[in-house]
């Protein structure tokens, strides 16, 4: 009898947490191991847990994920830093408000098996999602690393699709270079595919989550909820391996032991949480003003909101949750 009590107290307490909890939409801009923090808290039911009934939508055009904040068709946003730069500087009221991962590039600048040297670029096809998100970025990023300009040295980059068609069409031969995050490395070497670059020792805003200025400014206790999921998503994968390797291998649709390794590059940058720099958004700011140098007077310090994050962290939040997770004493 007391068993049962217990259970009906437990399932109104269910019942009245997502019938109180916020309705929120979240746009992600693709499918990579990045987003397993993400797909593990509204999977694992960490959204429901923290008031928040959320619903994920694959965008997979950066600007359409702009038209989307400023609309609040969606009320935050894990994309490129570079679209939301872009769009600041053009007037539009976005705010970065944390990341999860360490602010590195954890990508590789790939070529096709007949390249062995910069100069053998020129004149290639690189494939790219499209001309202001995070592919485009870091690939003008390898470029400027390795001396080369795509005017001058007759570099066609081409958008071709997301980071799986960019993949498949390296792999192919249909285009020469790309660059796409470690696991598809590990993939496509395996393939003959060359690495030329890594992009890892770069600071770079990695992953960032974005929101819309007026909905912080009228929703600070959402904020600071979704906020307090992902930290919490995020010591889940670093605590329990096996519930993160799950959600990783389900959606990158990958065998286990390529999902491990991927699994252990994503807990080489998982943190609890990270502060964007503003090193690293002028890293990402000096690109862009390659194709529009009146994005260099932007003040990138504007696109910075991360006080809720300051709040949580000086709470004692995340060393009680890592407590709770037995990753700290």
């Amino acid at each position: 009898m007391f068993a049962k009590k217990a259970w009906l107290i437990l399932v109104m307490t269910l019942f009245a947490v997502q019938a109180n909890a916020e309705q929120i939409k979240i746009a992600y801009s693709g499918v990579s191991a990045a987003g397993t923090p993400l797909w593990l808290a509204k999977e694992e039911g960490i959204f429901t847990k923290h008031g928040l009934e959320a619903d994920l939508v694959a965008v997979r055009s950066a600007p359409l994920q702009v038209t989307a904040l400023v609309s609040n068709e969606v009320q935050f946003v894990r994309g490129s830093v570079s679209s939301m730069l872009t769009a600041a500087a053009q007037g539009a009221k976005l705010k970065i408000l944390l990341s999860l991962f360490a602010e590195r590039a954890s990508y590789d600048f790939l070529v096709s098996p007949s390249i062995t040297r910069p100069a053998d670029l020129k004149g290639k096809k690189i494939g790219v999602q499209d001309f202001s998100g995070l592919l485009w970025t870091l690939t003008m990023l390898s470029l400027r690393e390795l001396g080369l300009d795509p005017q001058r040295d007759n570099i066609n980059i081409q958008a071709i699709g997301d980071s799986t068609v960019i993949a498949q069409s390296l792999a192919t031969g249909i285009i020469d270079a790309a660059a796409l995050d470690k696991l598809q490395s590990l993939r496509l070497q395996g393939l003959g595919v060359k690495v030329l670059l890594d992009l890892s020792r770069i600071a770079f805003p990695s992953s960032p989550f974005m929101s819309a200025e007026s909905f912080i400014q009228k929703n600070p206790q959402v904020v600071e909820n979704f906020i307090k999921a992902l930290i919490e998503a995020s010591t889940i994968m670093r605590a329990q391996k096996e519930r993160g390797l799950a959600v990783l291998q389900r959606h990158i649709k990958t065998d286990r032991a390529l999902a491990e390794i991927g699994y252990k590059n994503l807990l080489d940058d998982l943190t609890a949480y990270t502060f964007i720099s503003v090193k690293g958004l002028r890293t990402v700011q000096e690109i862009i003003a390659l194709r529009d140098p009146k994005i260099a007077k932007y003040n990138v310090e504007d696109l910075l909101d991360q006080r809720i994050l300051k709040k949580v962290v000086q709470s004692g939040y995340v060393e009680e949750i890592e407590r709770r997770y037995k990753i700290r004493s």
